[in-house]
């Protein structure tokens, strides 16, 4: 705990409310901190004062009847004796109602803290969403714009049996490298796990991205502009590590020659 901390229980020690952890670990920092004992003590003798700020509250009949009696038949005690347990149960009624208050005010904290924590993770969400939505929205309009190019080419690519309900086309230009595959049927991919997009020229599969199909297994990529895309022969998916892999290790999902 940081000295703050501890200055901020010293009220609660006072008036003897502290448990757990709290109260030992105050115990353990006021034996060997000055500026805590002062602090301590100066809360103590505001709490003797309690009893004196209290309205006196009436007995119920009953009540005061047997207390009457009890007086009656036992033997005259001291006016100060009778003060101080005047006192004391004042003081005790008043730790009472302030206990009450401080599990009500912890109750009320952890509940805003829930809250918080809450909408923080719905803003993160959201802002996730967002960002996947504007990510989308582009490589849409890069898919329109490459098919409306007339030299593009348009290169179809076949579930394979890791996913026999996945189809996908991939629109490229060989001149510019830009490439965007637009992929359905796709189961999602386990947790951990990603799509990655490759593309085969005359050597080893070169990696063009990662992507997650969403609930209705559709996907949008758009591939990174490798040197491969202007002489590619294949087109192929796998299902990966999320992070993406240097070189294909997972099952193949599709694939399609040029």
């Amino acid at each position: 705990m940081s000295e703050d901390r501890f200055l901020e229980l010293a009220p609660l020690a006072a008036l003897g409310i502290l448990d757990g952890e709290d109260r030992s670990g105050f115990e353990s920092h006021v034996a060997g901190c000055v500026v805590c004992q002062a602090e301590l003590a100066v809360h103590e003798s505001v709490a003797a004062l309690i009893p004196l700020a209290l309205a006196p509250v009436a007995p119920r009949p009953s009540v005061r009847e047997r207390i009457v009696a009890a007086e009656r038949s036992s033997k005259p005690r001291p006016w100060p004796t009778l003060l101080a347990t005047a006192a004391c149960l004042a003081l005790a009624a008043g730790v009472l109602v302030l206990r009450g208050q401080l599990d009500e005010a912890r109750t009320e904290a952890v509940k805003a803290r829930a809250r918080a924590e809450a909408a923080q993770a719905e803003a993160r969400q959201n802002a996730a969403a967002l960002v996947s939505t504007q990510r989308d929205l582009g490589e849409a309009v890069a898919f329109r714009a490459l098919v409306q190019r007339g030299h593009s080419r348009i290169t179809a690519l076949t579930g394979l049996p890791a996913a026999p309900k996945a189809a996908a086309r991939i629109v490229w230009d060989p001149a510019t490298r830009e490439a965007v595959l637009v992929a359905s049927g796709l189961d999602p991919a386990p947790a951990g796990k990603a799509y990655q997009a490759w593309v085969i020229a005359s050597g080893a599969p070169v990696a063009a991205g990662v992507f997650w199909p969403d609930a209705e297994g559709r996907a949008v990529l758009r591939l990174s502009a490798v040197d491969e895309t202007s002489r590619a022969k294949t087109f192929a998916v796998t299902l990966e590590p999320a992070a993406g892999v240097a070189a294909p290790s997972g099952p193949m999902v599709l694939a399609g020659a040029v």
